[in-house]
């Protein structure tokens, strides 16, 4: 399909919103939990603010899909941008932390609408090399969101934590975009469409579980590194953001650059290597002694997170056909935020049991137990073929 430039430009910004979705207030939630600090439970119920929006997306998500294939991916993408406008900047006129983490429910309908019908365009507006150079620009892209998004947030929060919830109004301009740049794609006939789900099999859910874990591990960095560092002296919430945003840095050159590797690997090969390096990374962070030693930590994850961001969305859009497309990007996209909403609820007990610094360096361990458990997946993959 002919594509130009403003429509490329147009679904990169749409695709941006969603990863930072959650991780825009990240800078801000110590200044929130001590806001609040009379509230029961207030530090566990703050970063559940961070992954509130990620339970809804998991649940609305595959409906969300279904829609798109029978309604249009357009007419959806206007009405979830609109709802994660007024609700992701209601935390700016919110006073109270149970009517904030309502909204950031709220939050979530929209987020997974413009998710699924982001990504869903992608695999109808490209193919072959063209779909998999996108993809790897999307992933690019929401990265160096991050680096001016984030930041930002840490900076707004040093002088109001209310401030940093107005970021979200940066999708008021996507909005406007979306009507005049985006076109409701027609549908892929050509192909695929009497394979239905036969070829899928157990293939399907490993893409969905390796997605689920992907996001699990990543969602660490923003749920858990703010509480960490800030325990180093000097240590603000710009501070915070700009860590954060460094790890952004490494995850959009990480996203464009293992575009060569992907056309020499494997999908099981590339989640070997970004696990690998995320184990790498998490363990600097663990033995981080400063500030500046536990940012070297998270640009390493970031190369390994960067690595694996493209990697579900083009395993499964060479596994199912086009026209049921949107059904199995939003089955995808259940598993991303599953994988945010259970990443504090996961760590919480390892966290209770050694301490928040040496979690990372537990966290570490896992990730290289999964990088040779998809090693040896891989190994009996090859011999079976």
């Amino acid at each position: 399909m002919n594509t130009n430039k403003p429509l490329e430009v147009t679904l990169l910004l749409a695709s941006m919103l969603t990863m930072l979705a959650n991780a825009i207030i990240a800078p801000s939630l110590p200044s929130i939990s001590s806001a609040f600090n009379t509230v029961e439970n207030v530090e566990a119920l703050t970063k559940l603010m961070l992954t509130l929006p990620a339970l809804t997306i998991a649940i609305i998500a595959p409906f969300a899909g279904r829609i798109i294939d029978k309604q249009g991916r357009i007419k959806v993408l206007i009405i979830s941008l609109i709802i994660y406008t007024l609700a992701g900047t209601s935390g700016f006129w919110l006073n109270d932390l149970y009517l904030i983490l309502f909204g950031r429910v709220i939050l979530g309908l929209g987020v997974a609408g413009i998710m699924t019908t982001s990504t869903t365009l992608v695999g109808d507006y490209f193919e072959g090399k063209k779909r998999e150079h996108f993809m790897g620009l999307q992933g690019a892209f929401n990265a160096l969101g991050g680096l001016v998004f984030i930041p930002t947030a840490g900076f707004l929060a040093d002088i109001n934590w209310h401030y940093t919830f107005l970021v979200y109004g940066f999708a008021f301009i996507v909005l406007l975009l979306v009507p005049f740049y985006l076109h409701e794609p027609k549908q892929h006939q050509k192909h695929n469409e009497n394979e239905s789900d036969l070829k899928l099999g157990n293939q399907i859910w490993l893409v969905y579980i390796s997605s689920f874990l992907t996001l699990l591990f990543f969602y660490i960095i923003p749920v858990q590194l703010p509480f960490f560092i800030k325990n180093f002296a000097g240590v603000s919430a710009n501070l915070v953001g700009i860590a954060i945003g460094i790890m952004m840095i490494s995850l959009a050159i990480s996203a464009i650059l293992s575009k060569k590797l992907r056309q020499k690997l494997s999908f099981l090969s590339m989640y070997i290597l970004g696990f690998m390096l995320m184990a790498l990374g998490y363990l600097i962070i663990g033995f981080s002694s400063s500030y500046l030693i536990a940012v070297v930590g998270v640009v390493v994850v970031g190369f390994g997170i960067g690595s694996l961001i493209p990697n579900a969305n083009l395993w499964i859009m060479s596994l199912v056909p086009s026209k049921q497309r949107g059904k199995y990007i939003g089955k995808l996209t259940r598993f991303n935020f599953l994988g945010m909403f259970m990443s504090p609820i996961a760590i919480q007990p390892i966290q209770n049991a050694l301490g928040l610094q040496h979690s990372f360096i537990a966290v570490s361990g896992l990730l290289l137990v999964l990088a040779i458990i998809y090693f040896i997946i891989t190994k009996n993959t090859s011999k079976g073929t």
